[in-house]
């Protein structure tokens, strides 16, 4: 057999596969490009769990007490009620934010303190500069004036519970804050309005 006929004979075996290796299958089961769909798939399965967690865990949280670092609402105390509250605060360092309160140009705030649990003992309330008068707990809720802890118009600041009770009710919006013990210190917002709606 000549030359050129062992060459017609090796091209036209060669569509057979005879001198070529064989080709590798994919293991069973497995698709070429099957990894890239399942990696596809992990991205958007934390997608959608990122927007449940941005739309469900706000509602959870915001049933529940605070704690240090969050932020509790303060709520104003209605000009009807400033008189009554008037024995609840500081009278030498109060009288500024009362004039205020009671000439509408920025109200007063209050918390609700509590004995818990058998417990009792001195507490005081810090706002911003103001020191409340030492307040003794009592198993009956008590509602405690103080001016707010920054300027009304920042609608931000920081209250802390100063003394050695222990198990104090530390009662603000949403939920409540029990069982202090010592010295704590909570964030508070309050929404900026017309202290006196008209």
């Amino acid at each position: 057999m000549g030359e050129p006929e062992a060459q017609h004979e090796a091209s036209a075996g060669a569509p057979s596969g005879q001198d070529r290796p064989p080709r590798r299958e994919p293991p069973r089961g497995k698709k070429p490009g099957s990894s890239r769909g399942t990696l596809i798939g992990i991205a958007g399965a934390i997608v959608i769990a990122a927007i449940a967690g941005v739309v469900v865990v706000p509602n959870i949280v915001r049933d529940k007490p605070p704690v240090v670092g969050e932020e509790s609402t303060l709520e104003v105390l209605v000009p009807a009620d400033i008189n009554a509250a008037l024995p609840t605060l500081d009278p030498g360092t109060s009288k500024a934010a009362v004039d205020d309160a009671k000439n509408c140009k920025a109200p007063l705030a209050w918390v609700t303190l509590t004995q818990r649990n058998g417990h009792g003992g001195m507490v005081r309330v810090r706002s911003g500069q103001y020191l409340s008068p030492p307040i003794k707990l009592t198993p009956t809720p008590q509602r405690v004036a103080v001016p707010y802890p920054a300027p009304y118009p920042v609608g931000r600041g920081v209250l802390t519970l100063v003394g050695e009770a222990d198990q104090v009710g530390f009662y603000l919006r949403p939920g409540g804050i029990s069982d202090v013990n010592g010295t704590y210190s909570v964030n508070v917002r309050w929404q900026v309005r017309n202290p006196c709606p008209s």
